[in-house]
């Protein structure tokens, strides 16, 4: 009832007229209009849409916060369908989100309902021929990654068995579906050092870019007829960061990009028995030349050694001021990528910080995945403070090894970064002298009231649960400011129409730095979202904002 009369129109006219592809195509573009059209009207959340093969549109909402409510409906495109419409029943209002997922298996399509637990925690279905819901065999935190020959790939969590957490493991999706037990078995283990990152399914094969003390690497795995997994591995550049771009559904070619903080972007395709063939190598940006990259390793409050990327002009000596960028949450690793890319640690900043004879460090602190599930959930909930610990110890690192001093060390972060480094300047305010938050989260009383934040509280908590709010006080940057101390100076940006962080976090934190008389730089652009830039004109201008206030609070 909330379509308008030209799409109902559309649809309903589908099975009677036995539409042609292109009138088929009309109608299902009505349909996507109408639904996107209904929802306006909603209050605002994360939404996604697919097309199931039997021209179904299923459409999963997500919720901005805990008063919205998830749903799901499928929508046959026919003559009946407005009377069909199914939405899935038993959605309770804790949950994050609700979608239907369709994986695409060669000329086979596999549709999936996927709810939305938390942030971590997900309830996957498959949608049987006759329509019923079959629960996956896979634990709730395990995460889907894709279907290869009719064999449910995914990783583990936690361990499952003899299996361990980080492990890639498969089922028969025919078996569940015939009503029968499916077993699961591993497809991949790391080792202790490795972390997979990225899967995709190919024909008959299943690619792997995973960390190896974050370095990345690809494998190509093949089932075998004594059905095990033969691991085939790509040559690529060492020490460097590995893209999986696309991967080819009909043949066993993928395309994979390689790049580190002094290596260009190189576009490669690559099959599972043939050396990987270059396609294009972008231009150099700067003379790399005059540069080096070392790989570190700092050890953290509790002996955790934690690892950081270096990079410095050759024969750099003594003491100079460090830029160091960091995250630290939400299974985001930190992988060495080209020194003027990645708008979100400031783009060029980090290449203009070297060429001015200074020191640029990218630190692989905890509640990343650089190491797995065991390196995120290192960081979680109640221990946080294991990830400011680690950005100490990284800092604490440069000084005992004379790259930087005391004072003479920048910390930047965005988003969770953003709390990362409004959490640091005030738990070590001798330490650093410059603090560049970018888009972030301050008031950890209200962050679950606020925009997207009711999603995150798998990661950070629950602030209205007293025994949460125990610990995320501890922290919270915006309760532990305190009159009298001496801060450095922060540099704060956001941006107004911000969707996932609420740019009040930022605004307010700049107000009690005010109000107590500390000095800070602020900057909130009206466009951009979360990335507090519409295009790269605005990324720019923040670049040379950022780089102005570094060189002004630490001079070389």
């Amino acid at each position: 009832e909330k379509m308008t009369d030209e799409a109902l129109y559309s649809l309903k006219s589908l099975r009677a007229a036995q539409p042609s592809p292109e009138a088929k195509k009309l109608a299902l573009n009505a349909a996507m209009v109408a639904f996107d059209a209904a929802q306006a009207s909603k209050p605002k959340a994360r939404t996604a849409k697919s097309w199931f093969s039997n021209w179904k549109l299923g459409a999963g909402l997500g919720v901005p916060a805990a008063t919205a409510v998830a749903a799901l409906v499928l929508f046959p495109l026919g003559s009946q369908m407005v009377a069909t419409n199914n939405s899935v029943d038993g959605v309770p209002p804790t949950d994050v989100r609700v979608a239907a997922n369709v994986i695409v298996d060669g000329d086979k399509h596999w549709p999936l309902v996927v709810r939305g637990l938390d942030f971590y925690h997900t309830e996957v279905s498959h949608i049987a021929p006759n329509g019923k819901l079959v629960r996956s065999p896979l634990p709730i935190d395990a995460e889907i990654e894709d279907i290869v020959d009719g064999r449910m790939i995914a990783k583990l969590i936690t361990p499952l068995g003899a299996i361990p957490a980080g492990a890639l493991v498969d089922y028969d999706v025919s078996v569940l579906l015939a009503g029968k037990r499916a077993p699961i078995a591993p497809v991949f283990v790391p080792a202790a050092s490795q972390s997979v990152e990225t899967v995709a399914g190919g024909a008959s094969v299943v690619w792997v870019k995973l960390l190896d003390d974050v370095s990345g690497k690809l494998l190509a795995l093949r089932l075998g007829a004594d059905g095990k997994w033969a691991q085939m591995p790509v040559p690529l550049a060492a020490n460097a960061t590995v893209h999986l771009d696309a991967v080819d559904g009909t043949a066993p070619l993928a395309f994979a990009t390689v790049e580190g903080l002094l290596l260009p972007p190189t576009l490669y395709a690559v099959t599972p028995y043939t050396p990987p063939l270059l396609v294009q190598q972008l231009p150099a940006r700067f003379d790399a030349a005059t540069m080096e990259v070392e790989q570190r390793f700092a050890t953290s409050k509790d002996g955790t050694r934690v690892p950081y990327f270096l990079v410095r002009k050759k024969g750099s000596t003594g003491p100079v001021p460090a830029l160091v960028h960091a995250y630290g949450g939400f299974r985001n690793a930190q992988t060495p990528t080209y020194l003027v890319e990645q708008p979100y640690r400031a783009g060029p900043v980090a290449l203009f910080w070297v060429e001015a004879g200074n020191a640029y460090v990218l630190a692989n602190i905890r509640g990343g995945s650089e190491y797995g599930p065991a390196w995120h959930k290192a960081g979680l909930r109640e221990k946080r403070q294991n990830v400011f610990d680690d950005l100490h110890a990284v800092a604490e690192d440069l000084v005992a090894t004379g790259v930087s001093a005391k004072g003479r060390i920048a910390i930047s972060g965005r988003s969770n970064g953003g709390l990362l480094v409004g959490v640091a300047m005030e738990q070590r305010p001798d330490l650093y002298g410059a603090v560049v938050m970018g888009s972030p989260l301050t008031d950890m009383q209200r962050y679950s009231h606020l925009l997207a934040g009711a999603s995150w509280m798998g990661e950070y908590g629950d602030p209205d649960v007293p025994a949460d709010w125990a610990f995320i006080s501890a922290y919270s940057p915006y309760q532990n400011l305190k009159p009298g101390v001496k801060y450095p100076a922060p540099y704060i940006y956001t941006s107004t129409k911000d969707d996932r962080v609420h740019p009040g976090h930022a605004r307010k934190f700049a107000a009690k730095l005010a109000e107590y008389g500390d000095p800070f730089f602020y900057s909130e652009a009206l466009e951009g979202g979360h990335a507090a830039g519409a295009d790269r004109i605005e990324d720019a201008q923040r670049a040379a904002l950022i780089f102005a206030y570094l060189t002004r609070q630490l001079p070389n």
